[in-house]
């Protein structure tokens, strides 16, 4: 059973290794982890997207594009893209976020 540092941030990961958590607070920790990886996927496949429809070697069309409407329609596609097991991004944003939050814990431990 791990536990890890509790941290309302999780770019504080480790910085509070000395309040271990209990095993129902480090389930909700990873689970605040793959949420927030999921996030940033789906926030990187949307601008990827974005950056695809503006890269129109016409520039004619770009004009004609309503922007309002292919914005929503490039949050719904990244949205579906990263549903499930995404792209991958995510699930191995996570595992080095979790790991090095429990590398921090061990050396505050030691010192």
């Amino acid at each position: 059973m791990t536990t890890v540092a509790t941290s309302s941030s999780p770019w504080e990961l480790g910085a509070t290794a000395n309040r271990l958590a209990t095993p129902t607070t480090a389930a909700n920790y990873r689970q605040k982890v793959e949420e927030a990886a999921r996030g940033f996927e789906t926030t990187l496949v949307r601008q990827m997207l974005r950056e695809m429809r503006n890269s129109s070697f016409d520039p004619d069309k770009q004009k004609s594009i309503n922007t309002g409407y292919t914005d929503m329609v490039d949050d719904q596609v990244a949205a579906m893209i990263t549903k499930g097991n995404g792209l991958g991004f995510a699930k191995k944003m996570t595992e080095q976020l979790l790991q090095q939050a429990d590398v921090a814990a061990k050396i505050k431990a030691k010192n």
